[in-house]
């Protein structure tokens, strides 16, 4: 009978051990792994076993996939990377992920797709990222990453630049990659030129997309969870599959530089990742570390990649808020920093309704529409300029979405151009401004009346 006992005491402490204490911010668990990774499958080391055992047992990541490019895979490997990603996956303790890598290299772009049935690899009928795309759509529960952005546009078509129609099963980005930091994945001038030094991961949201900030070990040599302390972490309510994917497809994630650093980003009590109707509302920024590790700064930026507030600081633990005046097509994210230099970024938090989308073929030359005096009372000067000649219309629609009137619409020739809008019947309060080139909207911005 105490042998019984025993026995039974020991089953229970292993079971209650088997769940690491996880950190708590915002209201969520915090999660922490990576989903972009190859085996022998792709010519790496190691089996897909081997990885998934590695990544749960020495790694010690929460979650871990895998993403081997598809143009090497087989029916049987496929099979494979499934049945393992399902073995070793044990509910509160590790999940494990499947996917592959449609691997563009040199053209459109490698991307990392997770949680779907089959495959597909890079030649036609999938051979364009626009293509893509659409075979993702008729899988509804994939989801996609775009990796280590800037690496493979070689003729320019990476991600198509981002003007394909936005796919809401596209839901992050690499800010990180194998020992590569946000160095080169976030802190570069993406794509386009005279757009206020917007990384890829700015101009990708400014283009529709809602892409959130994640990253990904991608490794290759076998050492799975422990070759970078970078994570991706993901904010859920419990460690299973459907919990987490959940938590993607929101885009409650972000990306981190330190293994075990939390992060909160709400505004209006609604965590990053979400969107909400532009108003006035409190943004709270909550961040911490399981080592103990002190902060220094904390920045807020907008959509434009412009910086909201800075705040500068000696903590543990980070609790900062700040009201925003928010309005539709404007979106923010934070970036914290510790005393050692690792930083995390957050995914953004979208206010839904008019989006700022620029035409890759004409921008202006000026990285905005500069507007004065803001707020005004009788007239408003709008002064932008472009690079070349240009069909346009500069619009003003209220904070329902509705045109109220048209300051300028027909052709401009390129260089400085000055328009004035005089208000009539005009209810005080904030207006919004948005120009179009060739039909397209280009940059949309805020005035107030008073």
């Amino acid at each position: 009978m105490e042998k019984k006992l025993l026995t039974a005491a020991f089953l229970c402490l292993m079971a209650a051990g088997s769940s690491a204490q996880h950190p708590v911010i915002g209201g969520y668990n915090v999660y922490y792994g990576s989903l972009h990774n190859h085996s022998t499958v792709s010519g790496a080391t190691g089996t897909p076993a081997t990885a998934y055992n590695y990544a749960k047992n020495t790694g010690k990541l929460d979650f871990f996939g895998l993403a081997d490019h598809s143009n090497q895979i087989d029916l049987t490997e496929w099979a494979d990377v499934i049945a393992q990603a399902n073995t070793y996956t044990q509910d509160g303790v590790f999940v494990g992920f499947y996917g592959f890598e449609w691997s563009s290299g040199g053209n459109y772009g490698h991307v990392a797709v997770v949680n779907t049935d089959d495959y597909c690899s890079t030649t036609s009928p999938t051979n364009t990222f626009a293509s893509l795309v659409t075979w993702l759509a008729s899988r509804p529960n994939g989801i996609a990453f775009c990796n280590h952005p800037g690496r493979e546009d070689d003729k320019a078509l990476e991600f198509s630049h981002f003007t394909t129609t936005p796919s809401n099963q596209v839901v992050g980005m690499e800010l990180w990659n194998k020992g590569v930091g946000f160095s080169t994945y976030y802190y570069n001038d993406g794509y386009y030129l005279n757009d206020n030094n917007k990384g890829h991961y700015d101009e990708a949201n400014n283009r529709g997309w809602r892409i959130g900030a994640s990253g990904s070990g991608d490794n290759h040599g076998g050492t799975w969870g422990t070759s970078e302390p970078y994570r991706m972490a993901i904010l859920a309510n419990n460690l299973t599959r459907a919990e987490l994917l959940a938590a993607m497809q929101a885009r409650r994630f972000f990306s981190t530089l330190d293994k075990n650093l939390s992060l909160s980003f709400k505004i209006n009590g609604k965590e990053m990742g979400s969107s909400m109707t532009g108003g006035n509302y409190t943004a709270q920024i909550q961040a911490a570390d399981a080592d103990g590790e002190f902060f220094n700064q904390v920045i807020l930026f907008d959509k434009n990649h412009n910086i909201v507030n800075t705040w500068s600081l000696s903590t543990s633990t980070v609790d900062v808020s700040i009201n925003l005046n928010t309005v539709d097509g404007d979106y923010y994210y934070v970036k914290v920093k510790q005393n050692d230099g690792n930083e995390a970024i957050s995914s953004p938090i979208w206010i839904s309704g008019v989006t700022t989308i620029q035409n890759p073929e004409i921008s202006i030359t000026s990285p905005e529409v500069k507007t004065y005096p803001n707020p005004f009372t009788d007239h408003i000067c709008f002064e932008l300029e472009f690079n070349k000649y240009s069909n346009i219309s500069l619009d003003i629609f209220n904070l329902n979405g509705t045109k109220t009137a048209n300051v300028f619409s027909g052709d401009v020739e390129a260089g400085f151009h000055r328009f004035e809008y005089v208000p009539k019947n005009v209810t005080d309060g904030i207006l919004i401004y948005q120009l179009n080139i060739k039909g397209q909207k280009i940059i949309s911005g805020k005035a107030i009346h008073k």
